[in-house]
């Protein structure tokens, strides 16, 4: 024998030289599907963890009040510079995305949260809450378009939408559970940002070890996306369905948004049980998000809306019932009324509109949701100082109009089969 296999390749099965030696086979890179793994995992992490400074601001609205002596007016200004931010990031997003990629967007989405972080902590007034607020805002903004666009240019079968939108509710309850826990009726805020602040460190670093691990496999996947303009003609044919979208988040984000003042200040609890009633009702919600894609295999769309809808009627009038006990089911009710609406709405569209308009699409109902939910925030603000049950009157007309609204379309449904 001469010391070569059947094929004439050394015993080792590493390379010959000319020289005779073997030379060390060079290390295989990794699987791509690993690759792929780590990127989803890291994006699921991205989205969850910047969705928290979304909750955060709800959970800590009395505690802001207290601090530096906000009205029912200034609480409703926080709130609202964060959907500012929020709408301002989703004009610029296009655009960065467009200049800087999925990978390095990702990245800079992360850092506005850190500098979030940073203006909350050192804020000695009302202007640094707000500062705190726009840049939280902006980020989640920031980083929803560019996780979402980051894992659609995976393989498809990495493509788990609805699983990175499930993240958020998590993260929804985890804000007002820190907060709960963190933050006592006289305790300081800032512990809380501190922790959000180290965990925003820590993905930043996760980023740059992931991209170095993965290499091209999964981080310079086609960063040049067709970005479809947003034409008058398609705007002005999805307005009625942008105006249904709002109203849905607007009886929604009203309820999320002053259920902890409706508890400490009609209620009497603490800010803790307060948080609390916050935290259930997420708590709720987070599984409810699939109950809609069994429904809308069974019911039509519009009747799955027309049920959601009464249910958060009905959720509504429970949590100010004057009962904590009855308050606390009621927000459980509510939480399964909306949770299903918006997604399911929303794929109801994308599959009525061409796949070439689905970013225009997806953007217009982003802005012209949180132009209604912003006014309707800083309205309902101002009458919280009056009763604190007024925001969740509102829910309930935004929803009373959303019914009538089912019941018309499915009318005209049945008239057109």
């Amino acid at each position: 024998m001469n010391g070569t296999g059947a094929d004439g390749a050394p015993p080792s099965g590493g390379p010959a030289t000319s020289t005779g030696t073997l030379e060390r086979p060079a290390p295989a890179p990794p699987p791509a599907s690993a690759g792929y793994a780590l990127t989803t995992t890291y994006l699921f992490l991205v989205y969850g963890t910047l969705a928290l400074g979304m909750g955060l601001v709800p959970a800590l609205v009395t505690t802001f009040r207290k601090d530096y002596g906000l009205s029912g007016g200034q609480l409703a200004n926080v709130q609202n510079l964060k959907d500012l931010g929020l709408i301002a990031a989703m004009f610029a997003g296009p655009v960065l995305l467009r200049r800087l990629g999925v990978a390095r967007m990702t990245t800079l989405a992360v850092l506005v949260g850190l500098a979030g972080c940073a203006a909350l902590i050192t804020a000695q007034n009302y202007a640094g809450v707000l500062a705190g607020a726009f840049l939280h805002g902006a980020t989640f903004s920031l980083g929803a378009l560019a996780t979402v666009s980051y894992l659609y240019r995976l393989p498809k079968r990495y493509h788990r939408i609805s699983a990175l939108y499930a993240t958020f509710g998590v993260a929804s309850f985890t804000a007002p559970s820190m907060v709960g826990v963190l933050v006592s009726d006289g305790g300081d805020y800032r512990a809380v940002y501190a922790i959000f602040a180290a965990a925003l460190a820590v993905l930043v670093g996760a980023g740059a070890l992931l991209a170095r691990s993965t290499g091209t496999a999964a981080g310079e996947a086609a960063e040049e996306a067709v970005q479809p303009r947003l034409t008058r003609a398609l705007l002005v044919g999805w307005l009625p369905d942008i105006a249904v979208y709002a109203a849905l988040m607007a009886a929604e984000t009203v309820v999320v948004s002053w259920v902890t003042s409706l508890g400490q200040y009609h209620y009497g609890l603490t800010l803790s049980d307060a948080s609390f009633l916050l935290a259930l009702l997420w708590v709720a919600y987070t599984p409810a998000r699939a109950v809609g894609d069994l429904l809308v295999k069974r019911m039509s769309v519009t009747s799955v809306v027309l049920l959601g809808v009464l249910l958060v009627i009905v959720g509504d009038v429970l949590i100010c019932a004057g009962s904590v006990v009855v308050a606390y089911v009621g927000v459980v009710v509510f939480a399964f009324g909306t949770a299903p609406l918006v997604p399911v709405y929303q794929g109801w569209m994308l599959g009525r509109t061409p796949a070439e308009q689905h970013g225009p699409l997806n953007a217009s109902l982003g802005v012209g949701s949180a132009v209604l939910t912003t006014l309707m925030v800083w309205l309902t603000g101002l009458t919280v100082d009056i009763d604190t049950r007024l925001p969740f009157a509102v829910s309930v007309a935004c929803s009373a109009a959303l019914a009538v609204w089912a019941l018309r379309a499915g009318r005209r449904a049945a008239k057109a089969s």
